[in-house]
């Protein structure tokens, strides 16, 4: 069974990819701030920052392959979360570390790098977002590529629950969706979202199939925050709510995330033979995790919220 480091478990993507691969793999998880507990994976208790901090854990744990979730590993659309500089310089150290210990990697990155009005995104695309938070994404993508030809540097819009007591922008609407009311919601920028967990199936066949360099990994259906938020209620059985309209038609949106971001997939799916999900089935998937208990043992918790 091969061994995965996860660094960045305290991420959406990095927790929800620990726990997807754990059922198939050994996996150890870093998290980059506060303490993280998960239900199926060791996670360190210290955070190496050094490169040669971060390679004696590498030499110690021993890992076939490291994941890593730094400053892209969030989504866009979570305003509390954005890409710092320090996360910038901790997640370089990562990659100087595994090229060291000739460790493969996986740099999980964001389609936040990109903006409108062109939609549908193709890894060349020229649309960048010149944001100053698309543009710290961008120098970890392109140190990842010049350190070493075998990394895998995947562009993608996951979503999942959050770990720790706390939430996240996900569990904060689902609460405001059990209330009948939620404050404005983003009509204009657009998204490809997809579930963590079905991102780390599609990493392990990515794996498997030797792939390297730049992909783009999102869901079947393009979609603004707003349109989200229907769905979601509708999948979770809630009213459908009062949604004051938030943003504009008649200007262009700017800002990180705040305009078109949405992915085109063609190489993944050429290159795997697959599809990728639509959103009906990631929101199916979403209401499972919080029926089944996922999303309770996730945050630490032991029962469901009021939703059945």
């Amino acid at each position: 069974m091969d061994k995965i480091l996860v660094a960045g478990v305290n991420t959406v993507v990095g927790a929800n990819l620990a726990e997807g691969l754990s059922n198939q793999h050994s996996v150890v998880g870093v998290s980059f701030k506060a303490a993280v507990k998960l239900p199926s994976c060791t996670v360190e208790s210290e955070t190496p920052r050094k490169t040669a901090a971060i390679l004696s854990l590498i030499e110690r744990v021993q890992p076939s392959r490291i994941i890593l979730c730094g400053p892209g590993a969030e989504s866009s659309w979570d305003e509390s979360q954005r890409p710092q500089p320090a996360d910038v310089s901790v997640t370089k150290a990562w990659i100087d570390a595994a090229a060291e210990a000739k460790c493969h990697v996986t740099v999980i990155s964001s389609d936040a790098v990109f903006t409108g009005p062109w939609m549908f995104h193709a890894e060349n695309s020229h649309s960048v977002c010149p944001s100053t938070e698309a543009s710290l994404i961008r120098q970890v993508e392109e140190h990842a590529a010049a350190t070493s030809a075998d990394t895998l540097i995947v562009r993608t819009h996951a979503i999942g629950w959050q770990t720790g007591s706390n939430g996240g922008w996900l569990e904060s609407l689902l609460s405001d969706l059990e209330r009948g009311s939620i404050g404005p919601v983003d009509f204009a920028r657009h998204g490809t979202p997809m579930l963590a967990t079905d991102l780390a199936a599609v990493l392990k066949r990515s794996w498997e199939s030797g792939l390297v360099g730049i992909h783009h990994v999102g869901g079947a259906e393009r979609v603004s925050p707003r349109e989200f938020a229907m769905r979601m209620a509708a999948h979770f059985r809630l009213a459908t709510p009062a949604t004051p309209i938030a943003g504009s038609l008649v200007d262009r949106t700017v800002g990180f995330g705040c305009g078109e971001t949405s992915l085109q997939t063609r190489k993944i799916r050429r290159a795997l033979g697959i599809s990728l999900p639509l959103l009906e089935e990631s929101m199916e998937k979403l209401y499972q995790q919080h029926l089944n208990g996922y999303r309770a043992r996730l945050s630490g918790r032991t029962s469901a919220s009021k939703v059945a």
